[in-house]
């Protein structure tokens, strides 16, 4: 009698935390933790995004590189020049030092580090490879007429020697079409200088 009677008051007690464990409402989280919270986030966000974006960093060596390099050659150089063409790409942040420039054809350049043609062939993503740190970049080769270049495949990497070969073929989109796009990027250079100095275009012209 008395068991069954402690075992009734014992399971009353577990039924009445029970009600009261669920009829309890939620706190509302504090204002001031999520404003924390915003903060941290934002802050790092923000400086992640300052190194993933700094052509510097060791994440590119070790990391992109390392993945590029499981697509084909010209995969690969496919999708990073798209990757130039349309801003996502890093930079180098660091102004040259002074010792670094160079005079070439009259003109100041800020480093002696140029790119060569054969990477950026069609004239697409010449700002973006400035931005990389590249003190002359050369665009092409370019063809006369547009043409599609050898059948694929037609670039090999050599691991062993860290080189590549390249039967590419001149693939180009033609003299006109790559003319245009160097072109449309003098006169944008110009409208952002005279902007800058309050003139107009047409006063320069």
């Amino acid at each position: 009698m008395f068991r069954i009677a402690a075992r009734s008051g014992a399971s009353h007690a577990r039924r009445a935390l029970g009600r009261r464990a669920f009829g309890s409402k939620a706190q509302p989280p504090s204002t001031a933790r999520n404003i924390v919270w915003a903060a941290g986030t934002l802050t790092l966000g923000g400086l992640g995004y300052l190194y993933v974006t700094d052509a510097s960093a060791g994440v590119h060596k070790y990391v992109t590189t390392p993945l590029m390099r499981l697509l084909d050659a010209e995969t690969a150089h496919d999708l990073a020049v798209f990757s130039l063409k349309h801003g996502l790409h890093p930079v180098d942040r660091k102004n040259d030092d002074a010792l670094l420039e160079v005079t070439l054809w009259g003109k100041r350049v800020s480093n002696p580090i140029g790119l060569a043609a054969g990477f950026d062939k069609n004239a697409e993503a010449v700002d973006a490879l400035f931005d990389l740190g590249f003190g002359s970049v050369e665009v092409g080769s370019v063809t006369p007429s547009a043409q599609a270049g050898n059948p694929k495949p037609r670039l090999f990497r050599v691991d062993e020697t860290g080189t590549t070969i390249n039967r590419m073929g001149l693939n180009n989109d033609g003299v006109d079409v790559c003319g245009d796009r160097l072109r449309s990027r003098f006169w944008r250079l110009v409208a952002a200088q005279s902007q800058q100095k309050g003139e107009t275009v047409a006063a320069l012209a």
